[in-house]
């Protein structure tokens, strides 16, 4: 059997490469539903059908952990990509290459691969917040936490919401006493500037 075949190196890497593609193909197609429906984004979403239910979306989704000319690269997104490309790198090269370097070469093409999907996932929410959209009209609409947004105004997070037809992700700030967390629902009360929102959590009573 070519499983019994593997070495206990390839083996490991195969199982994370799948995964990795796996859950990559399944975040794309839910970011393409998404972009498509629009209204997915507009303040009724289901919390528990949510793929940043991972214990560490928030931390990965976060601005400050690690970027690159402004790009975030530690994200779900570029994690789940260094592992599927960096995983199958290496998987492919250990019959013919040593070890170290096909893990070293495996590394390179994974960061290479979230460096790349940083820039593609930028230019598409440029893109799909471009246009003529005025933010003065998202007041008093319903947005959800895609990052985690600090209490007091200390920081910025950012919300995605449905607005003039486009999938928006737009800068927040909020001066509620606690931070507001990822996947949780928000109303939009002002803005900070032009592309940053005032938010507040909303209140289940």
């Amino acid at each position: 059997m070519w499983w019994e075949n593997l070495s206990n190196l390839q083996q490991v890497m195969f199982i994370i490469a799948t995964v990795a593609t796996a859950l990559m193909v399944v975040l794309i197609i839910m970011m393409l539903i998404g972009m498509e429906s629009g209204e997915a984004f507009d303040g009724d979403i289901d919390p528990d059908i949510d793929f940043d239910d991972f214990d560490g979306a928030d931390v990965f989704n976060q601005e400050s952990l690690f970027s690159l000319g402004g790009l975030k690269i530690i994200t779900i997104r570029g994690v789940l990509a260094f592992f599927s490309i960096g995983g199958w790198v290496v998987y492919l090269l250990l019959d013919s290459t040593k070890v170290w370097l096909a893990i070293l070469i495996g590394v390179v093409c994974g960061l290479s691969a979230a460096i790349l999907l940083a820039y593609v996932m930028r230019a598409i929410f440029r893109l799909e917040s471009s246009g003529n959209l005025d933010y003065r009209t998202a007041i008093n609409k319903n947005a959800v936490v895609y990052i985690r947004i600090p209490k007091n105004a200390i920081g910025k997070g950012k919300v995605m919401l449905s607005h003039q037809g486009k999938l928006i992700e737009v800068d927040a700030i909020t001066k509620d006493k606690e931070d507001i967390l990822t996947k949780s629902e928000v109303k939009i009360i002002g803005l900070e500037d032009d592309t940053t929102f005032l938010v507040e959590r909303i209140k289940i009573d």
